[in-house]
């Protein structure tokens, strides 16, 4: 026997009890991690009523299991709404899709605390190394597929494991009518630039809103928060450049709107435009505090994402 990624024992191969999920054995879920691209889940799940303690202390338990070195989980939190205390936003950060085993809608050690159901079902949108079978997992929970239209998520960190935390952003932007296609290419001059000259920065891309065709998801990952600073070098000339032709293209009428999971969410640099000042997009985002007593699951950290 050996240990599923939930840290449940299990024989190779069968199927976990505790989270459904077929079991790997050391060496092959480190294989399946070195060579799978990274999958990022986020969005807001709703708790049953009257259940949200017992809820908090299993989901906090389940996250300190789950992101041990080696497990291919990175990173498994969640926090609570600002404004509504039975609503949690959760973010899962794993090697990819075959050590996905922790998005709480397949936990049944989770499913009965969640009020969502095939009826009425909670979204979750994710990012990088999907696949389609994760949309099969549950069926009270709606997977929202993102295809990027430009930039990269690492498979690892370019050999270097930075120290963290890292700095999650979830947002949504508006682009100006007939500019999807010239977003889509200067980002993909700026993510290359990046991904060149910033080992910290994990992961940079854009993809179509499912629910407005003229907004556009752009994700980011950075390994601290000085690849955070790096991203908009000003005595870059290249990257101010880039970075100018890319940003001429979203509708800075509307609001950047989305969320921010940083060690400091307070840094006013997370709540403006990192580009231009003149005009500035209304900034409407909503962040959490890594770290904060809130916060249910560990703080992500480089040792997580070590084979």
């Amino acid at each position: 026997s050996c240990l599923c990624v939930c840290a449940s024992p299990i024989s190779p191969g069968d199927v976990c009890s505790i989270c459904r999920m077929t079991s790997f054995d050391g060496r092959t879920l480190a294989s399946s991690a070195a060579s799978a691209v990274p999958l990022l889940v986020h969005g807001r799940r709703r708790v049953k009523e009257g259940l949200v303690d017992e809820f908090k202390e299993r989901f906090s338990s389940l996250a300190a299991s789950s992101t041990r070195p080696g497990s291919g989980i990175h990173a498994m939190f969640a926090f609570a709404d600002h404004d509504d205390p039975r609503v949690f936003w959760h973010v899962f950060w794993s090697a990819g899709a075959s050590s996905f085993a922790h998005d709480a809608s397949q936990q049944e050690s989770l499913a009965a605390y969640y009020e969502s159901s095939e009826q009425d079902p909670d979204a979750l949108d994710c990012y990088g190394g999907w696949t389609e079978g994760l949309a099969a997992a549950n069926s009270s929970v709606t997977y929202r597929f993102h295809a990027p239209m430009a930039g990269f998520v690492k498979a690892d960190d370019a050999g270097l494991i930075p120290e963290g935390p890292p700095l999650f952003g979830f947002t949504k932007r508006y682009v100006k009518p007939g500019c999807m296609d010239d977003l889509a290419s200067s980002f993909q001059t700026v993510s290359d630039l990046w991904r060149a000259k910033v080992p910290g920065i994990l992961g940079a891309s854009v993809s179509r809103d499912p629910d407005h065709a003229d907004r556009v998801h752009d994700l980011r990952l950075f390994a601290n928060h000085d690849a955070y600073l790096k991203h908009t070098d000003k005595s870059d000339d290249a990257l101010t450049a880039a970075m100018g032709v890319w940003f001429a293209n979203y509708d800075t009428s509307r609001p950047f709107i989305g969320e921010i999971y940083a060690p400091d969410p307070n840094d006013e640099r997370l709540h403006k435009s990192s580009v231009t000042s003149s005009p500035a997009p209304p900034i409407g985002l909503t962040s959490f505090r890594l770290g904060a007593p809130e916060m249910l699951g560990p703080i992500p950290t480089g040792e997580q994402r070590k084979a």
